[in-house]
Formats: structure tokens, sequence, C-alpha cells
């Protein structure tokens, strides 16, 4: 997600520079790495939902290039008919290795914003426990922004960060309570 967000700052930013016709120009705060992080994280943190394919791809969940299948029944076709057509040449896509992430400091900006949700009572206690992780992941934990990340760096994190909170007892009551209940629980 961060990947797309950065993509569609660097378009909208190349876009502006075309308009006015500048070339080289100081990088606005859109286009810094916590731009991408800042969005992603309002949408995950929030548990943004799409309610139609259309909405998921301005979201950002699927990537403009990704189908969509309006008829139900073609789901499976269109499925299987994209899968043979990707198999055909397939070449891995080559993972990004030069990704900069704003660090310490931008998740102590996101830790921030969800203390002062917190205090307006728009956040539980729990979801602070669950953004403050978020905001390891997106923030590329200890990694400050001058230091070049990989995906598999940040898939690594990830994975880490996911596993202590699948340990809390909050995270099980919430999984189990969504199991039963089929609703989010806000503990």
């Amino acid at each position: 997600m961060i990947l797309r967000f950065q993509e569609k700052e660097k378009e909208k930013f190349a876009a502006d520079m075309a308009k006015i016709g500048k070339k080289n120009i100081w990088i606005s705060p859109d286009t810094t790495p916590m731009g991408a992080v800042r969005k992603a994280f309002e949408v995950i943190g929030t548990a943004t939902v799409a309610k139609s394919a259309f909405e998921a791809k301005e979201i950002g969940y699927f990537r403009e290039s990704d189908g969509i299948t309006m008829n139900r029944d073609r789901l499976l076709f269109d499925a299987k008919k994209r899968a043979l057509a990707l198999a055909k040449d397939y070449q891995p896509p080559l993972k990004r290795e030069d990704i900069r992430l704003p660090g310490p400091t931008g998740k102590l900006a996101l830790d921030m914003a969800v203390k002062d949700l917190q205090k307006s009572g728009k956040a539980t206690p729990y979801d602070g426990v669950v953004c403050e992780v978020l905001a390891t992941v997106l923030s590329g934990g200890k990694h400050d922004y001058t230091e070049k990340l990989t995906e598999d760096a940040i898939l690594k994190l990830e994975v880490s960060e996911f596993s202590k909170l699948l340990r809390n007892e909050g995270t099980m009551a919430r999984i189990e309570h969504m199991l039963e209940n089929g609703k989010p629980l806000r503990n």
C-alpha cells in the first residue's frame, strides 16, 4: 500500500511540475515518505471498507491495472482467463530495495495522532495498542529515512509485529468476537 501511495504521489508531483514547467524543484510535503505512510495509516487504522471495486481502486486496495468483473457469474471464468494470460512468459516482479520510510520520528507523529483520538473518545485504549504496531511497521521500525529498506525487510517487520499482536488477549478477543458476531469488537 505504501508503494502504491508513493507512486501516486510521484505521478501527481510530476504532473504538477509539468503544469508549471519545472523539472528540478524541492520535494513537497505530499511527496515525502510520510505522505504515503500517513495515507496508509489512515486507511488501515480506520478499517476503511470499499463498497465497490472502483472504490477499492480509489482507496488503494487494488492497483489501477487490476481487473474488475461486473458479473458475479463470470468471476471464475475471468479469473482463470487472467491467470492463464499472466502465466505466459511470467517473470516475478522485481522486489524494491530502495524504499525510504520516515522511521522513529514518523512513528512518533502517528502515535501522537492516535493519542489525540483516544483523548477525544474516537479510539479505544486497545485501538492505541493496534495502531502503535501499525505505526511501527508503516514507519519502517528503527530504520531512519536515510536508510533504504527492501520489501522483504518491511514484510519481515510486519510479520514480527503482527506475531506480537497475536499473543495479546485484546487481539484474541477481537478475533473471536468477529468470528462469532460478524462485527468488530471495540475494546
